[in-house]
């Protein structure tokens, strides 16, 4: 096994490959705009993990290098079954737990759990993208112990290193990635000219102060706004959720904007 220092850099050359593969693979979009996400937030780019499935040799080394990870920073022995959330996670969990030989649990969002019994077992979490926590927080962490099981670590196939990080920390689990979505991603996806430099810069200024530069976004291009609260009652429920939830301090400023836009 590589010493902690050795799988850093290790660690380094996995991210760099991941990348490359989920971009090929089409798992990435970019706006030179903003993109509404579900918790209201606004970003400029969607990561869409599954996709490394397209592409079955990208898909095994995904799980290959979810499996390293889990090796080197959670350790073999250091748990009894491998879980999975409803649904994208099992497409992780369950070749992870076929290639270690480990029992495997279903976890669905309405409590059913199906598969090993994790009543004082040590449980490991793989999921597949890490975004706001909520999933972990709210439906697989409490299911888990609810059911007696114990579970400390999560592995995520892709983290976008913003809100979720800190709800791992609040429910008491180590954290860990393969592919974390920080700036040296942005850097190689720009090195090999999958992104423009215009698309960089902004997602560098995003990392810096996602708020910032959502603020920016928003009062920028008001029209997209405007559009969603013209739109059909689901277009219109993402607009007041980011009026409302998402940016609460701007929303006078944005409806300024969006009246005059509407009376041109």
């Amino acid at each position: 096994m590589l010493n902690t220092e050795k799988f850093e850099l290790r660690k380094k050359k996995i991210q760099e490959e991941q990348v490359l593969n989920l971009f090929d693979c089409g798992g990435f979009r970019f706006t030179e705009t903003w993109f509404p996400y579900t918790s209201g937030q606004v970003g400029n780019y969607y990561v869409q993990s599954i996709d490394i499935c397209r592409n079955g040799d990208m898909y095994a080394l995904a799980i290959e290098h979810m499996i390293e990870v889990i090796r080197h920073e959670v350790g073999i022995d250091n748990f009894d079954i491998i879980s999975g959330g409803e649904s994208r996670d099992w497409d992780f969990s369950n070749p992870i737990a076929v290639a270690l030989h480990k029992p495997h649990t279903k976890l669905y969002k309405d409590g059913k759990m199906i598969g090993a019994p994790v009543e004082g077992k040590i449980v490991l979490h793989i999921a597949d993208l890490n975004n706001e926590g909520s999933s972990p927080r709210d439906f697989w962490v409490p299911a888990i112990r609810k059911a007696g099981g114990i579970i400390e670590h999560v592995v995520f196939y892709v983290d976008r290193m913003e809100d979720g990080i800190r709800e791992m920390r609040n429910i008491g689990l180590a954290s860990h990635a393969v592919l974390p979505l920080d700036t040296m991603a942005w850097d190689i996806l720009c090195s090999h000219q999958h992104i423009s430099p215009e698309i960089h810069f902004s997602l560098m200024e995003r990392w810096k102060d996602k708020t910032k530069w959502a603020h920016k976004a928003l009062l920028t291009y008001p029209e997209q706004l405007m559009i969603m609260s013209m739109g059909d009652n689901v277009s219109q429920a993402k607009a007041l959720k980011i009026l409302d939830k998402g940016y609460p301090e701007i929303k006078s400023a944005l409806l300024t904007r969006i009246e005059k836009l509407r009376n041109q």
